[in-house]
């Protein structure tokens, strides 16, 4: 009778010790990776206006500050400080945000923060920006047409804290009344080290009383994994080179280009290295609202007749070097550029399953059939159509310059973030860009309210974000059952009370 006892007693005491354990919540499912940068929130103390282990950067254009020449082509020197959003009009994410702006005068500027970093590991950069340019003090909306923020994020390998030296630059956003991510990854260099940037360009149009940014929640974290290198044996499929747009002569002496589709005013001024306010000079009155073009519309290059290419011209339009087609079983080009350094852009399409223009590897496969045109100052560099499994790829042997990466998404999807991608490379600099994607619906389109807040999600497949709410849903249910637990040990017990009283 003794053991009897003692058997009961132990088993209600396991059974208790268990219910107790299966109330306690459980571990998250994904451990979150380590941000390497000092107060990523901007938060207090600022010191003259910058937040805390952050620095000041602006790019000052001299006497033209002082002058103010007409079409405000020049930059100065802009104003830093803390806003904490005191009037909840939504300039910060929590907390406060790093401001930066200035009345009445064009500037480009920003802040930066230099960090150690494992050598050779693939970081990421992130951050979240808000701009607004207008007349009138918050909430009223942005003014539209050119005042546009050209905001970015940069990161240099090597940790010289120089915006203008060896910083690959992300694409720029240009939406003014609402937080837009930015990132851009890059490698880190023998020094350990990495500056990572945040700018925002102001210029070529009239200066309003209010053209700002915010900056908040920024990360920099290393890759897990690191990007993938292509293996020796693994050759991606090579970038067909098409021939360069010509521009037409008109009998007048204008030279104009007839938009095909994909164009855009500002891809055509990089295409034929005009400057975009004198494109609208020249075509003012046949422009649509936000420079808009239509099929078959001839857009003035230049006034003139253009001159007669040089024997030298000819020969590089007919040899170019900007992009080089490789053979079959070797990452090399076929031939190298006759002088001078080169750049490469390396591009992938992923699955954005939450459309946070953020690729999680482990969860966000990459994507086939997304159709992709290079086109640079000399007109197109270079196509590509993703496979799914070789990339990234990389256009390579690009002549430093202005680039516009044009982008056909694959089918039932729709592009994340930019629909074109302007990017300026550098001499030697590979210049890493992920390209993001959404599922839509049945007819292959998605409202612009399905892909920022709810975008769908492919069948049969999770989106990333249902990890939270997966250890939501596991962490109830595991408590209910250790309750259910807890409650059979009681009955159990009263029942072994009651047996022994009768």
């Amino acid at each position: 009778m003794q053991n009897k006892r003692t058997y009961v007693v132990s088993a209600l005491l396991a059974l208790g010790l268990l219910g107790s354990f299966l109330v306690a919540p459980i571990a998250p499912l994904q451990a979150q990776q380590q941000n390497l940068l000092s107060n990523p929130g901007f938060e207090s103390p600022y010191d003259s206006g910058v937040a805390n282990s952050w620095s000041k950067w602006y790019e000052d254009s001299g006497d033209l500050c002082s002058t103010k020449p007409d079409g405000w082509n020049f930059v100065c020197k802009p104003e830093w400080s803390e806003e904490g959003d005191y009037s909840n009009l939504g300039l910060s994410r929590g907390g406060t945000s790093q401001h930066v702006g200035v009345q009445y005068i064009t500037w480009h500027g920003g802040v930066y923060q230099n960090v150690s970093a494992p050598a050779g590991s693939r970081v990421r950069f992130s951050v979240w920006g808000y701009s607004r340019a207008s007349n009138d003090q918050p909430p009223a909306a942005s003014f539209n047409g050119s005042w546009v923020p050209r905001m970015q994020v940069g990161i240099d390998p090597e940790g010289r804290g120089q915006w203008n030296t060896g910083v690959s630059w992300s694409g720029e956003v240009n939406v003014n009344d609402s937080w837009q991510q930015l990132s851009v990854e890059a490698t880190v260099g023998a020094s350990g080290k990495v500056s990572v940037f945040v700018s925002t360009q102001f210029r070529n149009a009239m200066p309003l009383a209010h053209m700002d940014t915010w900056w908040d929640e920024a990360s920099l974290v290393v890759l897990e994994p690191p990007t993938p290198t292509p293996s020796p044996t693994q050759v991606p499929p090579t970038a067909v080179p098409t021939s360069a747009v010509t521009p037409t002569p008109r009998p007048d002496g204008a030279v104009v280009h007839v938009v095909q589709s994909g164009d855009t005013l500002f891809g055509i001024a990089l295409q034929y290295g005009v400057d975009l306010e004198e494109l609208r000079r020249l075509n003012a009155g046949t422009l649509g609202p936000n420079d808009m073009l239509s099929m078959g519309q001839e857009v003035i290059i230049s006034a003139a007749a253009a001159p007669s290419p040089t024997p030298e011209a000819e020969a590089t339009q007919e040899q170019p070097t900007a992009v080089v087609t490789q053979e079959p079983g070797s990452q090399q080009p076929a031939e190298q550029p006759v002088s001078g350094d080169v750049a490469s852009l390396c591009v992938s399409a992923y699955h954005d399953r939450n459309a946070d223009l953020i690729q999680q590897p482990d969860t966000e496969e990459l994507l086939p059939n997304a159709a992709l045109t290079l086109v640079g100052t000399g007109g197109p560099a270079g196509t590509y159509t993703t496979d799914g499994i070789s990339e990234p790829y990389c256009f390579q042997n690009l002549q430093p310059g202005n680039y516009v990466l044009r982008q056909t998404p694959p089918t039932g999807y729709t592009v994340e973030g930019p629909g074109e991608w302007g990017i300026m490379l550098g001499g030697g600099q590979v210049y890493s860009l992920q390209l993001s994607y959404v599922r839509g619906d049945a007819a292959g389109e998605t409202s612009p309210e399905a892909t920022s807040e709810s975008p769908a999600v492919e069948p049969g497949a999770e989106r990333d974000d249902n990890a939270g709410s997966l250890n939501k849903i596991l962490n109830t249910v595991i408590r209910v059952s250790g309750i259910i637990v807890l409650i059979l040990a009681l009955v159990i017990a009263g029942l072994f009370v009651f047996s022994r009283r009768r």
